[in-house]
C-alpha cells in the first residue's frame, strides 16, 4: 500500500514545472490529487490518473481572487471531505525597476502569492484538524532570503511566504498538521 493512499493533495499551479512535478511525486506516493491552475489541467490529470492510478481532479480558478478560492475549498470540502495536503505552489512574477512597478500587478502578486496561500490555508484547517492529520506545503524560493533587482513583487512576497509558514507552524505545533516552506533555487 502506497504512503499517501486514501488522502487528497490540492496542488495551485499544477498544469506543469514544478507544480507537476510534485503532483506526480505525491501520485506516486498514493495521493489522489486536486490540480489547480488558471486553465484547468485536465491533461495532467489524466496522464496522472492512468500512470499512478489515482483519482485526480482539474480545477480551474483565479487566485487572484478571494471569492473563487472561497468557491472552490467549499466545493471541495462538499465533494471530498476537504484536503489532506495543500501545495501552495501558485505564483505570478513581474519585472520592472520599483519606480516603474504597476500598481496593479503589484496587487496581483500579493493577491496570488501570498493572499491566496493564507486563504488556502485558512479554509484547509478546520477539515484537517477533524481529521487529526494535515500537510501544508509553501512554495518559497530562494528570493526568500535575498534579493534581486527588478523582482520587487516576487521578492517581497516570497520572504512573507516564511513568516506565514512559520506563524502558521508554531499554530499547529501541538497537532498532527505541519506547515513547511521549501525554496527552491
Amino acid at each position: 500500500m502506497a504512503m499517501l493512499s486514501g488522502k487528497w493533495a490540492l496542488v495551485t499551479g499544477a498544469t506543469a514545472g514544478l507544480g507537476l512535478a510534485v503532483a506526480e511525486s505525491l501520485a506516486a506516493a498514493g495521493a489522489n490529487l486536486v490540480l489547480h491552475d488558471l486553465v484547468a489541467p485536465a491533461e495532467a490529470a489524466d496522464r496522472l490518473k492512468s500512470r499512478f492510478g489515482v483519482d485526480a481532479i482539474s480545477i480551474a480558478v483565479d487566485l487572484s481572487k478571494r471569492a473563487a478560492i472561497e468557491a472552490m475549498m467549499s466545493d471541495l470540502l462538499a465533494r471530498l471531505g476537504g484536503v489532506d495536503i495543500l501545495i501552495n505552489n501558485a505564483v505570478v512574477r513581474h519585472f520592472a525597476p520599483v519606480e516603474d512597478f504597476s500598481p496593479e500587478k503589484w496587487d496581483e502578486a500579493l493577491a496570488v502569492n501570498l493572499s491566496a496561500p493564507f486563504h488556502l490555508v485558512r479554509l484547509a484547517l478546520p477539515a484537517m484538524k477533524r481529521r487529526s492529520f494535515g500537510r501544508i506545503i509553501n512554495m518559497g524560493s530562494i528570493y526568500s532570503t535575498r534579493a534581486v533587482a527588478e523582482r520587487i513583487d516576487y521578492v517581497t512576497t516570497k520572504t512573507a511566504i516564511i513568516g506565514m509558514t512559520r506563524a502558521i507552524a508554531v499554530e499547529l505545533a501541538e497537532t498532527n498538521i505541519t506547515c513547511n516552506a521549501l525554496c527552491p533555487g
